[in-house]
């Protein structure tokens, strides 16, 4: 891959990484690029007004991505803009799909994330 990298990743050492990992939190936060944890991660005595979060998870160095899937993207995008302007301005179909979906049985729509500690949760259906 040609790249003004010698090797990419680059070469960090500890500190450097510590540097950057840092600088990149701080960004998150600044920014607001958070996420709250999961109550099942932090109990209420911790955390007993609910204002706890996190930066959501970043990458500090990229994975490289073919030049030619992303030039196809932006093609793409074009007419995504349109279909997705099509769905938005058809109130009459958006309004069948809806009604399809509310006449879902409720354990089905409000089925809640799977937590840390048992991932078959999610199979519960009410």
């Amino acid at each position: 891959m040609d790249s003004v990298w010698g090797s990419y990743p680059p070469k960090t050492s500890d500190e450097q990484l510590d540097y950057l990992a840092q600088t990149v939190k701080d960004w998150t936060i600044f920014n607001g690029l958070t996420v709250r944890p999961n109550p099942s991660f932090i109990n209420d005595e911790t955390n007993s007004n609910h204002v706890l979060a996190t930066n959501a998870p970043v990458t500090l160095y990229p994975s490289p991505f073919p030049r030619e899937c992303f030039e196809q993207a932006q093609r793409l995008q074009a007419l995504y803009n349109e279909l997705y302007a099509a769905i938005a301005s058809d109130e009459a179909w958006l309004g069948q799909i809806m009604q399809e979906y509310v006449s879902l049985p409720i354990s089905l729509i409000s089925t809640p994330f799977p937590t840390a500690n048992d991932p078959t949760d999610m199979l519960q259906t009410g």
